[in-house]
């Protein structure tokens, strides 16, 4: 593929899950903005119930893309059936895994939330919101699997619409169901949680009804029948290692954020806008490395090996550039960012802060983060939990229970201590990826 076709087809890719993934940050910005309206305890509530959600959505980023991977490498070694069969398996495994999630918040709902916080109000606002969301959780897991089958075939622009009619309604629905307008009741914090529910319906909706067609690819009209036990075998080596690195990388993002909450609670809103922060800097390259999926899994399908290591290495390259650029943009903002919420001088002063020391170490992340995609993309899932949850583990996790429970320090000695950590992932990450486990052809294996 020459360099000017093959930059074009890459950009392509990537833009629409930008303009995606930014709608996706944006509204847990507005989300934020919004609740803020109501109290500092109202945010605080949100984002101790949404812990959980990140846990439970980090599971099924696993399960989707390492069922993902296989419908890539069978796109480019032109294998519809498989794709096919691929993906309602896919489908299989993700409504198994959101009842799973959606029954714990049903049968513990106090512990998922009393593990973070012990503040009553906040408890009982927390609460508020889970016992609607969480019976969004399945419409949310098969959104995920059909946008990432429709991503995995180089159509990245499906998921973009559908996302964008999610975003609307969600804004739209946080309106006027969080404030009382259009003559609905004032539901405050219930609202933003049923609004989310809804938009979460509406976008799964939209993706199922398009595979209703005749001239979909994926269309359930079709009859493939089932994978074989081999091969559902097969992919469930390759994914549950997946499945297995999000969910310990998310718990130990919980458990980080838990110490942060031990050091002291106050801390959450300015924590909250930390992490709403880092995910939309983290939007130019959620594309860039969704791109980096498809490109690496579809060359590896049509057997370039070759070719597939050499655009590695120009992934690499622009990843690392791209993060720099985030990081130096985000920083210039840092100050003029945490005023758009709603918080107190020393909540917004601590918050700007965190930012730019989040800034600082961004290249270090966004490197690695590519290695990761370009790992997983040839099925090396292995690799992929060392350089991930098991770092996180034994990095910043543990780094951030030591010193904020066994040598206590204030919450901005402790953020970057645990965020300096990162810098020791681009030496693991380069050991995995010079290793060369993962150049291989995964569709000669099923």
């Amino acid at each position: 593929m020459k360099d000017k076709t093959f930059i074009k087809y890459f950009i392509g890719l990537a833009i629409p899950v930008v303009i995606q993934q930014l709608l996706v940050n944006l509204l847990a910005i507005t989300d934020t903005i919004m609740v803020g309206a109501i109290s500092e305890n109202a945010i605080s509530a949100t984002t101790v119930a949404n812990k959980f959600f990140l846990i439970y959505n980090l599971a099924i980023f696993g399960l989707t893309n390492g069922i993902g991977l296989f419908i890539s490498q069978f796109f480019g070694a032109c294998d519809k059936e498989n794709c096919n069969k691929t993906l309602r398996f896919g489908l299989l495994c993700v409504i198994g895994l959101s009842i799973i999630g959606t029954g714990i918040l049903i049968l513990f709902p106090n512990f998922v939330i009393e593990i973070f916080v012990k503040d009553e109000d906040i408890i009982q606002l927390a609460l508020q919101y889970n016992n609607i969301v969480r019976y969004s959780y399945l419409p949310y897991g098969i959104a995920q699997m059909m946008g990432i089958a429709n991503r995995s075939k180089g159509n990245t622009l499906f998921p973009l619409y559908t996302g964008f009619v999610s975003f609307v309604s969600n804004i739209f629905l946080n309106y006027i169901l969080i404030f009382g307008k259009l003559g609905c009741p004032e539901l405050g914090i219930q609202g933003a949680a049923l609004a989310t529910s809804l938009s979460r319906f509406i976008e799964m909706a939209v993706l199922l009804l398009a595979s209703f067609k005749k001239e979909d690819y994926y269309c359930f009209l079709n009859k493939y029948g089932m994978l074989s036990k081999e091969n559902r075998k097969e992919i469930l080596n390759k994914t549950i290692p997946l499945i297995f690195n999000e969910t310990i990388w998310s718990l130990s993002l919980s458990l980080i954020f838990m110490n942060y909450c031990y050091v002291s609670e106050q801390y959450v809103p300015s924590l909250t806008v930390v992490d709403q922060v880092g995910s939309l800097s983290y939007v130019v390259f959620a594309g860039f490395s969704s791109a980096v999926g498809v490109v690496i899994g579809n060359t590896l399908g049509s057997n370039q090996l070759e070719e597939a290591k050499k655009l590695a290495k120009l992934m690499i390259k622009i990843g690392l550039m791209i993060n720099i650029i985030m990081a130096v943009l985000v920083s210039l903002f840092s100050h003029a960012i945490p005023k758009a919420y709603f918080l107190t001088k020393e909540s917004t002063t601590l918050a700007t802060q965190l930012i730019l020391i989040k800034c600082a170490v961004m290249w270090t992340q966004g490197y690695s983060e590519t290695i990761y995609y370009i790992l997983r993309a040839g099925g090396d899932t292995k690799s992929v939990f060392f350089i991930d949850g098991f770092f996180m583990t034994c990095g910043p996790l543990l780094m951030s229970t030591i010193f904020s429970r066994l040598i206590p320090l204030d919450l901005l000695y402790v953020f970057t201590i645990t965020e300096g950590i990162c810098v020791l992932k681009i030496f693991v990450s380069t050991f995995f990826y010079k290793k060369g486990t993962w150049i291989k052809n995964l569709t000669v294996e099923i």
